[in-house]
């Protein structure tokens, strides 16, 4: 393991309490510590630090030093105040799986903090209720002085009354967190005890957890932390037929494909490959067949996502292929659908719509791209408000040339899409445009 330095960079504390846990147990192929020394990596953090029991953090070491972890920055610490300093670090515990898109908000939104923050579950369900035991059974309460988003933690522990919300053992500590847990005699109570101590020395602010995150400490909790990992490979920003239609089915497909030595790549092209055969089929006069393969192909279109996102195998290249190929497909499927209603009797004017239509579906990705290039950010899809239910995004648009395939209007759907795409473009650039008068 290599040793720590006192780097300008952010240090991610990975805390491990206890030998011998089910944290040591792969989820789908990567242990608990590594999906989140990998979610911190992916968010920009390049150091970290195993602290805890000693033969926790030996055995972790060894799991980091194996598998595809072994490239980032591990060092160990005979106790948190060992590595206390001046900036605040990360702070996450090993035995706990934490959403990486939590992750990557949690560090976004504390970068820059100079007080601790803690990651708070204020949801119901977290604590539980009566009989009902919640997911953060036994771990840390948390009670706040105000309802406000960053509200500042009032008191801490494990059986405290009318508790506010569950401590996730997600956080950002400063040095005097450090020095009292490395103080605390009991290698199981540190991280409570050091946050306890900090209580009674300087503000900490809470932070609210939107995110899925499943405790490990247990056989028992290895099922709920495997659907945990697979909900958590979904893409926000899921279209209403990709939401409610595709994913079921995708998701299931990929829990079977986890288990095999399928790569995303190989599903992309399958999915490349049904679009072509949906294109030749409508091309060839079979439209239900052409319409079918095209619902398959938008469903695969999830898998390889799914699958390189719970492999951590995504990448920048990987999506840029994955849509240029998505473009190739569906420019396929309209070219076919525009030779099938030629072959049906439709007059030249048909042309026409297919090359509109095939316009269309290129600005779709066009404005979403170049505003994410202009402006430094995502699009977000929430600011599609009602337009979400004209089915004009990759899934709609695929689940439409089904319907076209199955009632045999293909004339309508071309014409549909290629008025809708347009109109829908133009509602975005004008979007975009009163966000920059804006500034």
């Amino acid at each position: 393991m290599e040793t720590l330095r006192s780097d300008a960079d952010r240090l991610c504390v990975l805390w491990a309490d206890r030998p011998g846990g089910a944290e040591r147990t792969p989820l789908f192929g990567l242990t608990p510590v590594e999906r989140t020394a990998l979610a911190f990596a992916r968010a920009g953090i390049r150091r970290f630090a195993l602290a805890g029991h000693p033969e926790a953090v030996a055995a972790l070491a060894e799991v980091l030093d194996a598998g595809p972890c072994r490239r980032l920055r591990v060092g160990r610490a005979d106790s948190l105040a060992q590595i206390s300093g001046v900036e605040p670090v990360l702070l996450a515990r090993a035995d706990c799986h934490y959403d990486r898109q939590g992750i990557a908000r949690f560090v976004d939104e504390t970068a820059g903090a100079a007080e601790a923050v803690v990651a708070v579950d204020f949801r119901a369900e977290a604590r539980g209720s009566g009989a009902t035991p919640g997911r953060g059974s036994g771990w840390p309460l948390v009670s706040v002085w105000s309802s406000e988003p960053r509200a500042r933690i009032q008191r801490v522990g494990r059986d405290l009354v009318a508790a506010d919300g569950v401590w996730i053992g997600l956080a950002l500590v400063t040095a005097g967190f450090g020095r009292a847990a490395g103080a605390s005699a009991d290698p199981e109570r540190a991280w409570l005890d050091g946050l306890a101590a900090l209580l009674g020395r300087e503000p900490v602010s809470s932070w609210s957890v939107l995110e899925r995150w499943q405790p490990v400490r247990v056989p028992e909790d290895l099922p709920r932390a495997r659907r945990a990992v697979l909900a958590g490979s979904v893409r926000v920003g899921d279209g209403l037929v990709a939401r409610h239609l595709n994913r079921p089915i995708s998701l299931r497909i990929t829990e079977r494909l986890l288990t095999r030595p399928v790569k995303p790549w190989q599903v992309s092209v399958t999915s490349f490959t049904a679009t072509l055969a949906a294109g030749l089929a409508f091309a060839i006069g079979h439209a239900t067949t052409g319409g079918l393969l095209a619902q398959c192909a938008s469903i695969l279109d999830g898998v390889d996502g799914e699958l390189a996102r719970v492999r951590y195998q995504d990448s920048a290249f990987g999506g840029l292929y994955d849509a240029l190929l998505d473009r190739i497909g569906e420019a396929a499927v309209i070219g076919g659908m525009t030779a099938y209603a030629w072959m049906m009797g439709a007059g030249v004017w048909i042309v026409a719509l297919g090359f509109a239509a095939l316009a269309g579906n290129s600005l779709s990705m066009l404005v979403k791209e170049k505003y994410s290039s202009q402006f430094r950010r995502p699009w977000a899809m929430e600011r599609e408000g009602r337009w979400r239910w004209l089915l004009l995004g990759r899934d709609g648009r695929l689940f439409l040339t089904l319907i076209a395939g199955v009632t045999g209007h293909v004339e309508l759907v071309l014409a549909y899409l290629a008025l809708g795409t347009h109109v829908h473009a133009g509602a975005r650039i004008a979007r975009v445009r009163a966000e920059a008068v804006r500034g």
